[in-house]
């Protein structure tokens, strides 16, 4: 399944700036893990791809979007904003977004897992979700 995101909002804002940056890097692949249930879960664990084992700098700092609201005068006011981030922690954040956007409640219930990943080398992200649930099978025969 494809699910298009605005490129003009903050995902796909972000989408585009991690991409670049980590391509630029010489990054491969980067990959954000999440897990949960019973109403809690979230990202795991991020880690980036080199080629040959290469270093990368996960605290290396990027400045990427964010939405901020405040309430003002009776009303929600919301405003987006630049802010200078980790990498791991841009990642991080940028998957936790998207699967909420893309598989929203995924952690309520039986919940779900998955990984968050960018393909620096095709340019896309994409998400691989397993959704958790309980099966039941009714049967009733009379003889």
């Amino acid at each position: 399944a494809r699910y298009v995101i605005d490129e003009a909002s903050v995902l796909g804002r972000n989408r585009r700036i991690l991409l670049t940056t980590l391509a630029q890097a010489g990054a491969v692949t980067a990959t954000a893990t999440y897990v949960g249930c019973g109403d809690s879960g979230g990202v795991e664990d991020v880690s980036v791809g080199m080629p040959a084992e290469a270093p990368f700098d996960m605290a290396a700092l990027v400045t990427v979007f964010a939405e901020r609201s405040v309430f003002e005068n009776g009303e929600w006011q919301s405003t987006i904003v630049e802010q200078p981030l980790s990498i791991e922690q841009a990642l991080w954040d940028f998957a936790d977004e998207a699967i909420d956007v893309v598989h929203g409640g995924w952690e309520d219930g039986e919940g779900g897992s998955g990984s968050v990943i960018f393909d620096c080398q095709a340019g896309m992200v994409r998400i691989e979700h397993t959704a958790y649930f309980t099966d039941a099978d009714y049967e009733e025969t009379t003889l």
